[in-house]
This record gives structure tokens, C-alpha cells and sequence, in this order.
């Protein structure tokens, strides 16, 4: 695949524009398999969170479909292109915001287990019911307030302000994305997503009551790696 590497440009519209090219040129045709993320931000000198956020993007457009275990592929040459064009945001990215989250949040989440006391946990139990009740609600648009809040009392926990500060700033900017924030309503309100969400958040709470710190670190992995797939289509 030519890619020209980025000289000025929003990383991930650049990313996207180069796919696009690509596609539209009949350098892939549909049922093509594309590069690797890993090529991709090779081929392009950027990050993977870009790389990451341009192909969400072509598939939000239905451009492209991931399959798991096999890579991405085409799924279509004509669908818009000419049409609305990807709105990306100028200062943030919704991959790196992840990845941000994905050191951060683990470590917050091992202080407030150490520091642990029988009112922090109630509060950390009494938010994770409070997600488990909208879901059962459907109500799946307030359920990521209540996820939000879940993590949110997590952080509170530790009682380290400095903390629980960057962890507030990370879900402010995750939630003030617009690109984040198509994203979200596409693949994150999905009943079967949610009902995988409801049940790690579970394990998480679960693993604060019984004081299971490895429990708590794989649980946490897992919900990241889940969150990070949901949105890329694996």
C-alpha cells in the first residue's frame, strides 16, 4: 500500500484520507484485506491510536468490517465518500485517550484496594448497582453515566486528589470528543456490549469485596482489552 508519511495534518484524518485514496483508486477492491494496524502506522509515521481512529471511522462509514482472528477488509467502494466527511477532533483522539486510561486507571485502582475501608466499598458496590439497574432498564444512554460514576467513585477512593483529578480530566476529554462521542452511540449502546460491560464491572466490584488484588488486575485488563475491541470491530 503507498502511504505518503504526515507532514501537516490531523493524524487520524490523515490515515483516513490515505485509505480512502486507496480505495477509491482500486489499489483495494472490496474483500481485500488491508495492512496491519502496526504497517499502517508504519507506512504512514504515526501512532497506532491514530491508525486505530481512522479505521473506526471507515467502518462507522460502513467502508470497512473487521473480521476476528483475520484482519480487516473492504466492504465497500462506494459509500459516501464524497458525502460527509469524517469529522475528527482537532486536540484529542479517542485511542489515546484509551490508552491513557488503560495505565492509569489499573494503578488508581490498586491505591483505592489498598486503602480500602468498608464505606469506600460500600460506595464502589452501591455504583456498580446502579450501572447493573439501568442496564436491566435498558436505559443504555444513562448506563455510561453510571459507568462514568462507577470509575469516578473508584478514584475517590484513594483519596489521592492529584489522582483523582487526572482520572476526572481523562473522562471529561473522553466524553467531550464528538468523534468519541459517535462512536460511543454506535457500538457502545449495543445491548449484547453492554451486557459483557455489566458482567466484567461485576468482577471488578466483586474482586474490591473479597480484597483479590490479581483478580482485580486481570478484570481490569480484560474490561480495557473489551472496550478497545468494541470499538474496532474485533
Amino acid at each position: 500500500m503507498v502511504i505518503q508519511k504526515l507532514t501537516t495534518h490531523n493524524k487520524s484524518e490523515y490515515v483516513y484520507d490515505q485509505i480512502v485514496k486507496a480505495i477509491q483508486s482500486g489499489q483495494y477492491n472490496v474483500g481485500d484485506r488491508l495492512p496491519s494496524e502496526l504497517e499502517l502506522a508504519e507506512l504512514a509515521g504515526v501512532s497506532r491510536a491514530s491508525v486505530r481512529e481512522a479505521l473506526s471511522a471507515l467502518r462507522l462509514a460502513g467502508a470497512i468490517e473487521t473480521q476476528k482472528g483475520n484482519g480487516t477488509f473492504v466492504k465497500a467502494n462506494t459509500f459516501g465518500f464524497a458525502g460527509e466527511k469524517a469529522r475528527f477532533d482537532t486536540n484529542m483522539n479517542t485511542f489515546e485517550i484509551l490508552e491513557a486510561r488503560r495505565v492509569v486507571e489499573p494503578a488508581v485502582a490498586k491505591l483505592a484496594l489498598e486503602v480500602l475501608d468498608e464505606e469506600r466499598l460500600q460506595k464502589i458496590q452501591n455504583a456498580f448497582y446502579e450501572m447493573e439497574r439501568t442496564a436491566q432498564q435498558k436505559a443504555f444512554e444513562r448506563y455510561h453515566e453510571t459507568n462514568k460514576n462507577f470509575h469516578t467513585v473508584i478514584a475517590d477512593a484513594t483519596e489521592n486528589k492529584s489522582l483523582i483529578t487526572y482520572v476526572h480530566s481523562l473522562q471529561v476529554v473522553f466524553l467531550a470528543s464528538d468523534f468519541g462521542a459517535r462512536l460511543r452511540r454506535r457500538y457502545l449502546t449495543e445491548e449484547s456490549y453492554v451486557k459483557e460491560s455489566v458482567a466484567i464491572h461485576r468482577e471488578i466490584c466483586e474482586a474490591f469485596t473479597t480484597r483479590n488484588k490479581n483478580r482485580l488486575e486481570q478484570a481490569w485488563m480484560r474490561h480495557n482489552d473489551g472496550l478497545e475491541n468494541q470499538l474496532l470491530g474485533k
